[in-house]
């Protein structure tokens, strides 16, 4: 009994962390349940679809997956399909504070690793499989040349600095190589904070009073009772806009807000720069394309989604003077995805496109649906073992 009460009080204590890095792997299909009330899509996590996996979680992270590892009976588990894709979206960086912490489970950093964790990681990772360059993973992807047993790419989402000045020098010491996607702001020299990011901020320093009422309304949303609610559905009602009418909402905002003035870690919060963008390029790194401004691409209009996609390839590739091969959906899951941005995707030419998931709807393998193991500050070493074998991956699809 004991036992039971730790799990269950890990489990509510990670259950905040995992809405954010969550949002609902699948979609729920509008079902009506306590817990998504018809949300067709809007990015909560359905309570049907994953209470059963969420109830054995920290039986399979605090004991199982630990009891697996030490064995060793993880590493002779073949990935899917015979390789696996890592992603991450940074580290935390050596400045920033822990007065800049917040929302109970630190919801925005629970994205980001400590530069230690992301070291055992790689060593467990050369260790265990072999790790692939991104043009080696080209070369499968577009000439079908082998890849290695147990092939691993590791990836990095959305360009913020700390990638630079603190996740590089651990990619280059441990001789690890990295697939970084990158927004469009950072072909820029001032490319700011990721909007949604930047939003939390301000909302939590003032209530939004009316500006609110500028946004396209989603059809049969319910008030949210709780600030990450709130938020989340600004964030989606916002990407219904053109950037540019999304940058000047936004503009309004942080005017009424009074702006971010108490985030101190530039390292955390701001993108690379133009000139941070080829530094990255050239210590060895692969660049590919992560939209333009990192919106809900679900809710974008076709044109425009079409052109945060193709724009993001043509800007980067302007700005590198190199092939831009690759792009990586904004969010990743098939609550802010789906077939129309596949399609979009391959239409824009790149070779293949990432989810943040690790597993998409049922079907042929298709390259503009790649999978990735999506890596949180809280993954322990057994856990991210457990992904990278695909365990952790076939048990959600047999109690999905």
């Amino acid at each position: 009994m004991d036992r039971f009460r730790r799990y269950s009080s890990i489990a509510r204590r990670e259950t905040i962390q995992q809405i954010w890095m969550v949002k609902l792997e699948s979609p729920c299909r509008g079902l009506r349940t306590s817990g998504c009330k018809g949300c067709k899509l809007r990015g909560c996590y359905n309570v049907i679809r994953l209470s059963s996996m969420r109830l054995v979680s920290p039986l399979l992270k605090h004991a199982v997956y630990p009891a697996l590892h030490q064995i060793g009976w993880l590493d002779h588990i073949m990935p899917p399909g015979g390789y696996a894709v890592v992603n991450y979206h940074g580290v935390v960086p050596s400045d920033h504070s822990v007065a800049e912490n917040f929302l109970d489970g630190n919801l925005l950093d629970a994205n980001l690793v400590r530069p230690e964790i992301l070291r055992r990681q790689l060593q467990f990772l050369k260790a265990h499989y072999n790790v692939v360059r991104p043009e080696d993973f080209r070369a499968w992807i577009e000439q079908g040349r082998q890849l290695p047993p147990r092939a691993v790419l590791v990836t990095c989402d959305d360009g913020l600095l700390n990638t630079l000045t603190d996740m590089l020098p651990v990619l280059q010491s441990e001789g690890i190589p990295c697939l970084f996607f990158v927004t469009g702001a950072s072909c820029s020299d001032k490319p700011g904070m990721l909007w949604y990011e930047e939003l939390y901020h301000l909302m939590r320093a003032r209530p939004l009073d009316g500006l609110d009422i500028q946004l396209p309304v989603e059809e049969d949303e319910e008030p949210s009772g709780n600030s990450q609610g709130r938020w989340w559905s600004m964030v989606r009602r916002a990407s219904r806009l053109d950037a540019t009418a999304r940058a000047e909402w936004m503009g309004q905002v942080r005017s009424h807000c009074g702006g971010t003035q108490n985030i101190h870690s530039e390292k955390r919060w701001r993108l690379v720069n133009v000139t941070e963008l080829r530094a990255l390029a050239e210590a060895g790194m692969t660049i590919g394309a992560h939209t333009l401004s990192h919106p809900v691409l679900s809710l974008c209009g076709e044109e425009e989604a079409r052109r945060e996609i193709r724009e993001s390839k043509n800007d980067i590739e302007r700005v590198l003077g190199r092939s831009v091969w690759t792009f990586a959906y904004p969010f990743g899951n098939a609550s802010t995805m789906g077939e129309r941005e596949v399609a979009l995707a391959r239409e824009a030419g790149f070779s293949c496109a990432f989810l943040n998931v690790e597993h998409w709807r049922t079907g042929p393998a298709n390259p503009f649906a790649l999978p990735r193991i999506h890596v949180t500050a809280n993954t322990t070493l057994p856990e991210f073992a457990a992904h990278m074998s695909g365990l952790h991956a076939r048990l959600q699809r047999a109690v999905g």
